[in-house]
């Protein structure tokens, strides 16, 4: 067994990272061999500071924000929006049309997210009740997977299975997740631990607004029963360990998240989101107005849900994913027109997809 404590992404990861580089075994997968430890409890104290930037470290950030906002859109298609960001998608499909366990569209299945939130309506904040599965059987069993797929094995099998949010008696909303296995380069580190503090801010604004508005943001505690590092990605791995001196591990993000004030309102932003940016990967570059045009468009999208644009994470999300929409389409270089704290800048702005700053991660 393993407790990790981060003060932020950067500090959890490169914790991590060690661990599993000096105390893992190698383990032979049906993806090829990888660097193992068991069962792993990582805790992220300020979830809120999740934007990875370590040097050496070859994630696509736009990528990341694009993916956690098609999740709380609750879509499972992968073309073309997903496909544009996560070329690697199809990888993990069945039919190449969608992701059969796509956390977004399980998170809102049986009304399991607001089935949340009324847990702690009808039992207090100190509900033990409020949980979320992302693994069904009647849909991943194998004898689920002949009956309603008539498939006999699937490449899409959910990997984190099941969501505990719980509030501590310091008022604090806290989240554990519970995973069969992760990769720590490609899931982990890249996408499973923005897009469950996103989640857990999610809930928290809604509780805010709806049980108790003294209710701050606690912790991320996420418990792997199988944390690895594949073969290919074992010198990446040591490319980051090995800058250890010079790791910026230390930033805590002080912006804050502003979200509709309902969670059919977030889910409605989220799908509206990430309809106007496929339609700007889809549309012909005749049809594509200037991204600072884009940019008031996508304002427009804001304001129709009363979400303000000022010193908010969830516009820097969204910006960015515009502006490398236009990086790739166009070459356009990355801008974003609002300010937000260094802790996420240096996430965009050193990051390794960023072509305007390729060479400094």
């Amino acid at each position: 067994m393993h407790t990790i404590y981060g003060d932020t992404i950067n500090d959890l990861m490169m914790k991590v990272i060690e661990k599993v580089l000096f105390e893992g075994v190698n383990i032979p997968t049906r993806n090829g061999n990888a660097i193992t430890i068991y069962d792993v409890s990582m805790i992220l104290q300020n979830p809120r500071s999740r934007h990875l930037s370590l040097v050496g470290r070859k994630n696509n950030i736009f990528s990341t924000f694009a993916e956690a906002m098609w999740v709380f859109a609750g879509d499972n298609r992968i073309h073309p929006y997903l496909t544009f960001f996560l070329p690697r998608a199809p990888k993990y499909s069945d039919d190449g049309i969608i992701w059969r366990a796509a956390y977004g569209e399980r998170l809102y299945a049986h009304g399991q997210l607001e089935n949340v939130v009324q847990q702690f309506k009808n039992d207090g904040i100190f509900t033990r009740r409020a949980v979320i599965s992302l693994y069904m059987p009647d849909r991943d069993t194998n004898d689920s997977l002949r009956k309603k797929y008539n498939l006999e094995n699937s490449v899409d099998i959910p990997c984190n299975n099941l969501i505990h949010f719980f509030i501590t008696p310091d008022k604090k909303l806290n989240i554990k997740i519970i995973q069969r296995s992760g990769d720590l380069i490609f899931g982990v580190s890249n996408i499973n631990v923005f897009e469950f503090s996103l989640l857990q801010e999610i809930v928290l604004s809604i509780l805010q607004r709806e049980v108790d508005s003294q209710i701050k943001l606690g912790y991320l505690h996420h418990s792997i029963t199988n944390l690895h590092i594949y073969e290919d990605r074992i010198e990446q791995a040591r490319d980051i360990f090995n800058c250890k001196e010079i790791q910026i591990t230390d930033l805590v993000n002080n912006d804050e998240i502003s979200f509709p004030s309902s969670l059919l309102g977030i889910k409605m932003l989220f799908c509206e989101i990430v309809s106007f940016l496929d339609s700007k990967i889809t549309g012909t570059p005749h049809s594509v107005k200037t991204l600072t045009q884009e940019v008031t468009e996508l304002k427009n999208i804001f304001d129709k849900y009363s979400v303000k644009i000022e010193n908010n994470l969830l516009w820097g999300y969204a910006e960015a994913a515009l502006s490398y929409i236009y990086q790739v389409r166009f070459g356009e270089p990355i801008v974003l027109s609002t300010k937000l704290s260094y802790e996420f800048s240096l996430s965009v702005n050193s990051n390794y997809f960023n072509k305007s700053n390729k060479g400094n991660l």
